[in-house]
C-alpha cells in the first residue's frame, strides 16, 4: 500500500489542478498555477478540491475503470435480480455473477484503488479545514466526512463479513484517517466493527456540519439529510438477523429514516412521475437523496452491462438482463407501475427459441454513443441513485419488523407498495400468501431497489442464502450461496498485498 497511498496524492494533485472534465458540475473550472497547499487556503480551492473528490465516483483515472461501474458489479452481480444472456467479459463481470472470486478479479483492484483516492482526497481537505472557521468551510468538510464513509462502507461490505457474524474479530479493510502517511505507511486491516465505528462517526460528524447545503443541483452533492440517510442504512445493516434481532440499532435505524422523511426534501413519485423517474436528469429527480451525476465526458457505464446487443450491434454489452425469478415477483401485479422500468427486447444471443429479454432500463436516459457501429461506449446520462427517499420507508419497515411492530411496518411498506400501484399488504393477505411481515419487506427491497447496489446485501446481512431458481448462460443449474459461504466477501487485491505484507488476504 505504500507506493499506491503516494499515487494517490499525486493522483488527487492531478485531479484538482488539472480539472476533471467539468464533471458533476457544468460550473467547475480546473486551474493548474497553484500548489496543494496554496489550493486547500481558499474556500473556492477547497470547494475545487471537494468536487475533484465527487468526480472520482464517475470518472475513469490513472488506468483504473469508473468507480460507479466497479460498485454495480461487485453489489449487484451477487445477487439474483440478473440473468447472464453471454459472457463477455469472464475475468471481471462473469468472475462476480459464478461467484468464481480469483484473485485476479477485474473489477476488485480498480475498486479498492479508486476508493482509496476518494478516502485520500476527502483526508486533505478535511486536515485542512479547521471546524467554526464559517459555515461554508464546515459544509465542505463535512461533504468530505459523507464521501469518506461513503467509501469505507462500500469497501466494508465488499471486503468484510456481514455484521451480525463476529463484527469484533472480522477483518474490514485499513482504516487511514490522515493526509499526513510517509513511503513506508502499511496498514493493517481493521476489523469490520471498527470500520463501522468510524462510518458512523464520520457520518455524524458530517451532519453536523453541513449546514448550508448546495444549490442547483442538491441531489448530486452530499447534504445533512443525505447522512442522515446514510447513518439509516448503516444501522439497518447492523440491525442483526430476523431471529437474532440487534434492536438498539434497529431503533437508530428508524429514527434517522424518520428524521429524512420529515426533512419533507424529497417526494415520493406518483403515477406517471414514478413510472418515468428513471429517464429524467438526476439533478431535478426529487426521489434522489444522493446520486453520482454523469455528464457526456463521463457517462453512466452501468448500461454497458444491461442493453441489448441489437441496440449498438456490439456483442460485449448487454451480458445481463432481468431475471426470470424477479420477473416472476414483479408480474404478480400486473398493474405494478416498475414494470415500466423493463423493456422487452429480442438478443438473438440467447440459445433459446425464445429470444426475448427483459431489459433494465434504469440507466438508459439519453443514450451518449450514437446507434450503429461496434462501440464499447454506450454509455448514458443516466444518474447513479446511491441514496433514494423510497429506501427510507423500507429501511425504517425492516427495522420494525425486526422489532416485532409488525403493524407500523406495513405501514412503512405500504407507502411505498401502493405508489407502485400494488396492492397493500394486510395480516389475512400475508396469511394467505404464507409470508411473514419481514419477507414482505425484504421482497418489496426487491423490487424497488433493484440493480441499485442492494442484491446479494439484504440476503447476506440477514443471514439468509441468495437462491436462483433459474437457470442461465453460465450455469445449467440453479444456484443457491448460503450466508456464510466464503464467496459471499471479495478477496484483496493480489496486488495491493505485494505492495502491504500486513494485509491479509481473505479465504479463497
Amino acid at each position: 500500500m505504500k507506493k499506491y497511498i503516494l499515487n494517490a496524492y499525486l493522483f488527487f494533485a492531478a485531479i484538482v489542478l488539472f480539472g476533471c472534465k467539468k464533471a458533476i458540475d457544468e460550473n467547475i473550472r480546473p486551474f493548474n498555477d497553484k500548489s496543494d497547499k496554496e489550493l486547500l487556503a481558499t474556500l473556492d480551492g477547497l470547494a475545487l478540491a471537494t468536487n475533484g473528490n465527487y468526480a472520482l465516483l464517475v470518472t475513469q483515472s490513472a488506468g483504473d475503470t469508473q468507480y460507479a461501474m466497479n460498485w454495480f458489479n461487485l453489489s449487484e452481480l451477487k445477487g439474483n435480480n440478473l440473468l447472464s444472456v453471454t459472457q463477455a467479459f469472464p475475468q471481471t463481470r462473469n468472475d462476480s455473477y459464478i461467484f468464481n472470486n480469483s484473485p485476479s478479479q477485474g473489477p476488485t483492484a480498480p475498486f479498492w484503488r479508486m476508493s482509496y483516492r476518494l478516502v485520500f482526497g476527502a483526508n486533505k481537505i478535511i486536515d485542512a479545514v479547521q471546524d467554526g472557521q464559517g459555515a461554508a468551510y464546515d459544509q465542505l468538510k463535512g461533504e468530505n466526512y459523507f464521501l469518506r464513509a461513503l467509501a469505507y462502507f462500500n469497501m466494508v461490505r465488499v471486503y468484510g463479513r456481514p455484521y451480525y457474524e463476529n463484527n469484533a474479530s472480522g477483518l474490514a479493510v485499513p482504516l487511514s484517517l490522515s493526509s499526513m502517511v510517509d513511503k513506508d505507511y502499511a496498514p493493517t486491516r481493521n476489523t469490520v466493527k471498527e470500520v463501522y465505528t468510524q462510518v458512523v462517526a464520520d457520518l455524524e460528524k458530517a451532519a453536523a456540519l453541513m449546514t448550508q447545503p448546495r444549490t442547483g443541483n442538491p441531489n448530486n452533492y452530499a447534504s445533512k439529510e443525505a447522512a442522515w440517510a446514510l447513518l439509516s442504512r448503516v444501522y439497518v445493516y447492523m440491525g442483526g438477523t430476523p431471529s437474532a434481532p440487534q434492536n438498539d440499532y434497529n431503533t437508530k435505524a428508524i429514527e434517522y429514516a424518520d428524521k429524512v422523511i420529515s426533512a419533507g426534501k424529497y417526494t415520493l413519485l406518483q403515477g406517471t412521475a414514478y413510472s418515468t423517474s428513471f429517464a429524467i436528469d438526476s439533478k431535478t429527480n426529487k426521489e434522489y437523496i444522493f446520486a453520482f451525476r454523469h455528464d457526456d465526458a463521463n457517462g453512466n457505464k452501468i448500461n454497458e452491462f444491461l442493453i441489448a446487443r441489437d441496440v449498438f450491434g456490439n456483442p460485449y454489452q448487454g451480458e445481463y438482463a432481468a431475471s426470470p425469478d424477479y420477473m416472476a415477483i414483479l408480474n404478480q401485479n400486473p398493474s405494478d407501475l416498475r414494470k415500466n422500468f423493463i423493456t422487452v427486447e429480442t438478443d438473438k444471443r440467447i440459445t433459446l427459441a425464445d429470444k426475448s429479454r427483459n431489459s433494465v432500463n434504469k440507466f438508459n436516459y439519453q443514450q451518449i454513443a450514437p446507434p450503429g457501429g461496434f462501440d464499447f461506449n454506450a454509455h448514458t446520462r443516466s444518474g447513479t441513485p446511491y441514496l433514494r427517499i423510497a429506501e427510507m420507508y423500507l429501511n425504517k419497515a425492516e427495522a420494525l419488523a425486526k422489532m416485532g411492530n409488525n403493524g407500523d411496518a406495513l405501514i412503512a411498506l405500504n407507502i411505498v407498495r401502493t405508489r407502485a400501484t400494488a396492492p397493500a399488504w394486510t395480516t389475512v393477505s400475508l396469511a394467505t400468501a404464507n409470508m411473514t411481515v419481514f419477507q414482505a419487506v425484504l421482497n418489496e427491497r426487491r423490487l424497488e431497489l433493484a440493480w441499485e447496489g442492494h442484491s446479494s446485501y439484504d440476503n447476506f446481512r440477514n443471514g439468509l442464502a441468495m437462491i436462483r431458481n433459474y437457470t442461465d448462460y453460465s450455469t445449467n443449474t440453479p444456484l443457491t450461496i448460503q450466508a456464510n459461504d466464503k464467496r459471499i466477501i471479495y478477496p484483496l487485491p493480489p496486488g495491493e498485498i505485494l505492495l502491504n505484507n500486513n494485509l491479509e488476504q481473505n479465504p479463497l
